[in-house]
């Protein structure tokens, strides 16, 4: 299938492998260019193939066994790699297909009442542990880094990271605690 001056169609030694592999790759790149390019319509897209391929290829060279033919071989990768396109690109147009059939709707935006995420784990933190909410503000809520923290509090890595899931699951519980009393008050009343 492919034609160069030097051609050796089959390996004499395990070790020649990826020299083989190699050498072929770099010889008949433009053939396997042209493979690509005749197929797609657009050069990026035979660019891109070409490159799997050659990924494919030397990633796979310790497949390749003694008596096989290196360029049998080649083709055989050559087209599964032309096939791989084929099932990306149509899995790709049937994802944007799908995705342009959904229908839009505008993200109503949040009642001024209604409190964030943020703003409302701040408005429970005082009812918990001095130190939990410490942990929680610095490395939840302001983002610093877990070792900052350690360093600042005069505490280990690791008891940061206990104190810090001790106080997210007193945070929880409270959350928990609080979505049940409406529903208590309202049974009660």
């Amino acid at each position: 299938m492919f034609t160069t001056p030097r051609h050796q169609p089959y390996m004499t030694a395990p070790r020649d492998r990826r020299t083989t592999i190699d050498r072929r790759l770099v010889e008949c790149r433009q053939e396997f260019f042209r493979f690509f390019r005749r197929r797609l319509a657009r050069p990026e897209d035979a660019e891109d193939a070409l490159q799997d391929f050659c990924l494919k290829a030397l990633r796979a060279a310790n497949t390749l066994e003694d008596s096989q033919n290196v360029d049998a071989w080649l083709s055989r990768i050559l087209r599964n790699t032309l096939t791989d396109h084929y099932r990306r690109r149509a899995a790709r147009q049937k994802g944007e297909t799908a995705f342009a059939r959904e229908p839009r709707s505008e993200v109503a935006p949040r009642p001024a009442h209604e409190p964030s995420a943020c703003g409302y784990i701040r408005e429970l933190l005082p009812v918990l542990k001095p130190e939990y909410r410490e942990i929680i503000r610095r490395v939840d809520l302001e983002e610093t880094s877990r070792q900052c923290v350690a360093a600042e509090l005069g505490l280990t890595s690791n008891n940061v990271g206990v104190r810090l899931h001790r106080a997210r699951r007193a945070l929880r519980a409270e959350i928990k605690h609080r979505r049940k009393e409406p529903h208590d008050s309202a049974i009660l009343t």
